[in-house]
């Protein structure tokens, strides 16, 4: 009860920063200044958060112990499940929604102004960055930053992703299409976390064949969809070994889709990006879908976040019901 609690809460805060940025952003007076310091300001949190995050990971004895034994079972996991994300939201998008790797509806105007154009915001100068940013963290957390300071790093983790996300908001409100995009996304945009969970599921399944632990534990591994705090907790009462797997596979697919979706978002299209992270796709990795595609790109994201981490809590013990 106290997870789901804090779940909606997080939920509820996530939701707010977001809107309120986007109500903020939206007001005549501040769409019509210009603000260069936006994005840099945007770039700054990202970079605060990415580093904190690799700290704490880095220094988390659990992360370093369990990349030597269950390493390549989480690898698998996570690859296949990210592959498996992928290709369902990719066919959700081109023969359901009809979108063009940009997101918009295929043939309309924007879409030729938008492939003429920059094709968006996507640039993979980013990953270097953000890459960069990861390893420093892990490595300082690992041999440098004592415990007693990495013990603070939750909270500038909660701290920049708020930032993070109040801005994210500001930035939607600012292009003033907002309520335009909410419209055409309408209620099909519920599809894309169902698609991101097949994907997970179904291809995590497969992965279970080649693996000792099997199908049904290779799948509720991969049940998380990102969310390493809560599935190794669910999980734990059931197999601690499953509980590790699941531990360092989510971790693995946060910081994957972090390096992963500027390349995706150029190479295979917008809407895509928000299949990577699972759950983080509401917070966490919200900035960098949106850094890497455009502002329209944040309702389905959030959305496919939202709805996915509402259903870690009731799928994990689902599956790991499953009398096979």
């Amino acid at each position: 009860m106290g997870t789901t609690l804090g779940t909606l809460l997080n939920l509820a805060i996530y939701i707010g920063l977001v809107a309120v940025g986007a109500v903020i952003g939206s007001r005549r007076a501040v769409r019509s200044r210009p603000m260069p310091w936006l994005g840099k300001l945007q770039f700054l949190a990202l970079m605060i958060l990415i580093v904190s995050l690799g700290v704490k990971l880095g220094a988390n004895d659990e992360v370093i112990s369990s990349l030597g034994q269950i390493g390549l079972a989480a690898l698998l996991i996570t690859v296949l499940a990210m592959a498996g994300s992928l290709l369902c939201l990719y066919l959700l998008r081109r023969f359901v929604f009809h979108l063009d790797r940009y997101g918009l509806p295929q043939g309309s105007a924007q879409e030729a102004e938008e492939t003429e154009g920059s094709g968006g915001k996507a640039d993979n100068s980013l990953t270097k960055w953000i890459v960069l940013a990861v390893a420093l963290g892990m490595l300082a957390g690992y041999f440098v930053i004592p415990d007693r300071m990495v013990a603070y790093c939750g909270r500038v983790i909660d701290f920049g992703l708020y930032l993070l996300l109040f801005l994210v908001g500001m930035d939607m409100g600012r292009q003033g299409t907002m309520l335009a995009d909410i419209k055409a996304a309408g209620l099909k945009v519920l599809l894309v976390p169902v698609a991101v969970a097949a994907g997970t599921l179904g291809c995590a399944a497969l992965a279970g064949l080649f693996l000792p632990l099997g199908i049904k534990d290779a799948m509720a591994a991969s049940a998380g969809f990102g969310w390493y705090s809560l599935a190794p907790t669910l999980l734990a009462p059931y197999s601690l070994s499953v509980s590790a797997v699941a531990f360092l596979s989510n971790v693995m697919r946060e910081i994957f889709s972090i390096i992963a979706i500027p390349f995706v978002a150029k190479y295979l299209g917008y809407v895509e990006c928000a299949a990577l992270p699972g759950a983080a796709a509401m917070d966490t990795v919200l900035p960098v879908v949106v850094g890497a595609t455009h502002e329209r790109i944040a309702i389905y994201s959030f959305t496919s976040g939202v709805v996915l981490s509402l259903a870690v809590p009731l799928l994990v013990p689902a599956i790991v019901a499953l009398p096979f």
